[in-house]
């Protein structure tokens, strides 16, 4: 009697890890499907890779069923995307392309794409607009000290990197605001206030409108916005009116 109460216990388990496996595993004709040739939809989901963050990673990690999905592509999400790479018969890069996308599966490569937002849309000699469904507010002085321009707007709506450059600072001020630098090459610097989350830390290569966090109040600033500054000379130098830019880059919008 317990050999047969042990025997039927083991086939309830196997059975168990069997629905799981189906559950989280992708299905055969997507399988075949990546191999033969990417499904259209993939190709609207970004190409992931090891440093990457964002909303569209922490899409993959849930699909992935990784237990913490913290939107960060680190070595946990690597390992397993060149697990399921190798189950599928796709070279296991560890970078997640339109065939890895394919063998996920449509609803999980549309929901990346929607979530990835990895560009703005203006774009002006190189340049991107950093805000969407904003208002304009208080530019350079504004009868303060105010060495910025400010875009006031809702709470999570997407800020993009105005120009390329490194991340040289990433966290939070001494006033409790979360901030940004980014500095090119040349050392001319942008920083952006009041974030409500960052997608990049310090060291980050950034491009050109790349999705960098979400709008914000961090700093007890009384209102939801953008402050942006431009230092041509990084923090060793003067401010220069940012204004004049910003709404060159973003009159197509405002």
């Amino acid at each position: 009697m317990t050999t047969t109460i042990r025997r039927l216990a083991a086939l309830g388990a196997a059975a168990a890890l069997a629905v799981t496996t189906l559950v989280a595993m992708p299905t055969a004709a997507n399988a075949a499907k990546a191999k033969d040739k990417p499904a259209a939809y993939a190709a609207a989901a970004p190409v992931l890779k090891t440093g990457d963050r964002g909303e569209a990673v922490k899409v993959l990690q849930q699909a992935l069923k990784i237990k913490k999905a913290s939107g960060y592509f680190g070595p946990v999400t690597r390992i397993a995307v060149k697990k399921l790479q190798k189950a599928n018969d796709l070279g296991a890069t560890g970078v997640v392309g339109p065939e890895t996308w394919t063998v996920l599966g449509r609803s999980i490569a549309l929901e990346a794409a929607k979530a990835d937002s990895t560009f703005g849309d203006v774009q002006v000699n190189g340049r991107y607009c950093p805000a969407v469904d904003f208002t304009y507010a208080d530019g350079l002085g504004a009868g303060r000290n105010h060495m910025g321009f400010d875009l006031m707007g809702k709470s999570g709506s997407p800020i993009y990197a105005v120009d390329a450059g490194t991340v040289t600072r990433s966290g939070y001020q001494g006033n409790g605001a979360l901030i940004l630098d980014i500095t090119d090459s040349k050392g001319s610097m942008w920083f952006y206030g009041h974030f409500s989350k960052i997608f990049v830390g310090k060291g980050d290569k950034v491009k050109a409108g790349q999705l960098i966090g979400y709008m914000g109040d961090t700093g007890s600033p009384g209102a939801v916005h953008l402050h942006i500054e431009l230092r041509p000379n990084g923090w060793g130098g003067s401010a220069r009116d940012a204004e004049p830019i910003i709404r060159e880059l973003c009159a197509s919008i405002k």
